[in-house]
């Protein structure tokens, strides 16, 4: 029921998510949907919190992976990867693809009872990001890691809207701001 709803998030978005979908999707009958799920709300929160789960193992195993050195350019790779939760050169990455992933944050703004979820999803994200920047000699608190992962965000939201591919400018803007951000690790308090 779950990869159901999840399914239906990332084909068709979160507005599309209802027990008649998730049951179709899933080749179940309707009631037993709203057996397990009183509402849509509580629907949809699990749902999304089934993917972030899901996302949040993905991008751990990846960067449990990584080298133990990493240069500039393969750090803001690696971290647009992790905003983004696809691989950077990923050929079946399209824009709708991405958009698909951002959407979570306009639907948080939404649906107040998925707030918590996209800010606990966002901590786990920063500690990521924090540890893909150590593997480049940085150390940084939650703060800057957050810092970090709003550059990548905020130029991936950009880019869509204008239209581009957002990866190639992600990870030209976090070369720009990695070193102005993060000191590193041995100049690091």
């Amino acid at each position: 029921m779950l990869r159901s709803t999840v399914a239906v998030l990332r084909r068709r978005g979160f507005d599309a998510v209802t027990s008649r979908a998730v049951a179709q999707e899933g080749g179940l009958p309707e009631q037993t949907v709203r057996a397990f799920y009183a509402s849509r709300d509580d629907l949809l929160a699990a749902g999304l919190k089934f993917m972030l789960n899901g996302w949040i193992e993905q991008a751990n195993d990846f960067v449990k992976r990584l080298p133990c050195q990493l240069g500039l350019n393969e750090t803001a790779r690696l971290i647009t990867e992790v905003a983004t939760v696809h691989p950077a050169e990923d050929g079946s990455l399209t824009r709708a693809t991405i958009s698909g992933v951002y959407e979570r944050y306009l639907q948080a703004g939404k649906h107040s009872e998925l707030t918590s979820l996209i800010g606990a999803y966002n901590e786990i994200l920063a500690g990521l990001v924090a540890q893909v920047l150590a593997r480049n000699g940085r150390s940084v608190g939650p703060q800057v890691a957050l810092a970090v992962l709003a550059v990548a965000d905020g130029t991936v939201l950009y880019e869509l809207a204008a239209g581009e591919n957002p990866v190639p400018r992600a990870i030209e803007m976090l070369e720009f701001a990695i070193p102005r951000l993060c000191a590193p690790a041995s100049s690091a308090p």
